[in-house]
């Protein structure tokens, strides 16, 4: 008996993991994929950043096209597209399935700017314009590519670029108002310095934040696995000791002396087939059945992924848990080809079923990865894929990739 119990407490577990499972794919469903909070975080932030950038230059161009006689004609031109190519680069990255170069980007930006104020200096034409209160159109905005800097977790180079582009332009503009430096104004540099700083303070602690929570990711499914499996086997120890209690208990109480009863022997045969039923391994399903379900599986993916099939035995079949696990894992496969191959990539999956086994191969030809490093954080291959059909009795799983060279993930089943 209390072997019969283990088993439907390891049946319970595995059953609670799925749901868990399935449970944190519907959560994040008609969310932009990425790997991590942080990540996504950093898309977000660097966003806003560019767009940041891209306002505060549209606002500036009547001032700039006010004071272009200040400099050569060819600065206002250079120092526009030295501020908003980067920027606009920037907000097109966070808009990829895989944002692409986002530390780079916002580097760019902060060079871009540091850059378009450092060639002003030569540019100027030498005639002060002392009524100009913004005689160069960059004074407004200094901080916002430290900003990106601060999301991109470079805490330093944010700082740096702060004050030099902020000492940089505060100069350059007290050069065009007054033709030379004025140190008592230069005051302002460090007051505007310090109160950007303190918004910087605030981005960086979200930043922070956010990359702790990441860290206390695996912890916390983890721990959610357990209890979910502990509410599970302790649903099913509930159910069984309610079957052993009101039949098997109540058979034997009802046991007296004397001649057999044979109320009594149906009573007990009774509670054999009960205990019989409650131990029956799940019903089976035809291969042309598990066909039909991964056909569905796979045409949900809204024609990203085709489908071809070898089905050697029709009417072979296969525990219900085998078909469970494996269109799990093929669901989930194809999902991570969706999220994480790349626009232009395509996925094949390929399926043979045979008599006492199954083999699903779902290919694609994106960007790949290297399944060696994989990020402890990547649910879906560990538990979703690797981990499901380790815990199937006769399952296997093989996952096969490469930085830029796609990734092959193959699952199998056969009968022990």
């Amino acid at each position: 008996m209390s072997t019969t119990t283990r088993s439907h407490s390891t049946v319970g577990a595995v059953r609670a993991a799925r749901v868990v499972d399935r449970v944190r794919r519907g959560l994040g469903r008609g969310i932009r994929e990425d790997s991590s909070d942080l990540d996504r975080q950093k898309r977000i932030g660097c966003r806003f950043v560019g767009s940041g950038l891209l306002a505060f230059a549209t606002v500036m161009i009547p001032v700039a096209v006010m004071r272009a006689d200040l400099a050569a004609s060819w600065w206002t031109p250079v120092s526009f597209l030295l501020v908003v190519v980067p920027a606009v680069l920037l907000v097109a990255s966070t808009f990829l399935t895989v944002p692409r170069a986002l530390l780079g980007l916002v580097c760019a930006c902060a060079l871009g700017y540091l850059a378009a104020t450092l060639l002003w200096f030569p540019a100027w034409l030498g005639e002060p314009d002392e009524e100009a209160r913004w005689a160069v159109w960059l004074l407004q905005f200094p901080s916002v590519p430290s900003f990106g800097l601060v999301v991109m977790l470079r805490t330093g180079l944010a700082v740096t670029n702060l004050v030099v582009a902020t000492f940089a332009v505060h100069a350059a503009n007290q050069i065009a108002r007054y033709g030379e430096f004025r140190p008592v104004e230069l005051l302002s540099v460090p007051l505007s310095a310090a109160l950007a700083g303190v918004f910087l303070a605030v981005a960086l602690a979200a930043v922070r934040n956010v990359r702790a929570l990441d860290a206390r990711h695996p912890a916390v499914l983890s721990m959610t696995a357990r209890a979910a499996a502990g509410a599970a086997q302790e649903a099913e120890r509930s159910r069984f000791a309610a079957l052993i209690h009101d039949h098997v208990i109540a058979t034997l109480l009802a046991v007296r002396e004397g001649p057999p009863d044979p109320r009594l022997a149906e009573q007990a045969a009774s509670a054999i087939d009960e205990l019989d039923r409650s131990t029956v391994p799940p019903s089976e399903v035809t291969a042309r059945t598990f066909d039909s379900r991964m056909e569905e599986t796979v045409a949900s993916m809204g024609g990203f992924a085709s489908y071809t099939h070898v089905v050697t035995s029709p009417g072979v079949g296969y525990p219900a848990q085998v078909v469970e696990d494996v269109v799990d894992c093929v669901a989930e496969a194809t999902r991570n080809c969706v999220r994480h191959a790349g626009p232009d990539a395509r996925c094949e999956v390929t399926a043979e079923f045979g008599r006492g086994f199954v083999k699903v191969t779902v290919v694609d030809d994106g960007v790949g990865f290297d399944p060696a490093v994989v990020d402890p954080r990547r649910f879906g291959i560990a538990v979703g894929i690797r981990a499901r059909m380790a815990g199937l009795p006769g399952g296997s799983a093989e996952i096969k990739s490469a930085p830029g060279q796609g990734t092959a993930v193959t699952v199998e089943w056969r009968r022990p």
